[in-house]
């Protein structure tokens, strides 16, 4: 059985390339809260961080997301991205396991 760090990592994981979610979906996903979420991505290494935003799409971190998301084609407007486009909820995050 997974312990609640392994499923936060499993299910950031899961964003595919060129897609985001927020720290809300991806904490629902995986049955947790947001804040853990963002404990998560701090403590284990090599996650897609950059994938991973705020509800209004912005990053924590713009200035290093914004090359990552231009290299995945992710549209944004400065420091937010265009959640109609590329945002994945809570169910998208589930049917991709």
């Amino acid at each position: 059985m997974k312990n609640r760090v392994e499923e936060v990592a499993e299910v950031v994981r899961r964003i595919p390339a060129g897609n985001v979610s927020t720290y809300g979906e991806v904490a629902k996903a995986a049955g947790c809260h947001a804040r853990y979420v963002g404990w998560v991505m701090k403590k284990v290494p090599g996650l897609p961080w950059w994938r991973v935003v705020r509800a209004d799409g912005s990053s924590h971190a713009p200035e290093l997301s914004i090359p990552y998301w231009e290299e995945e084609e992710i549209s944004h407007s400065g420091a937010r991205v265009d959640m109609r486009r590329h945002g994945l909820d809570a169910a998208d995050l589930k049917r991709l396991g």
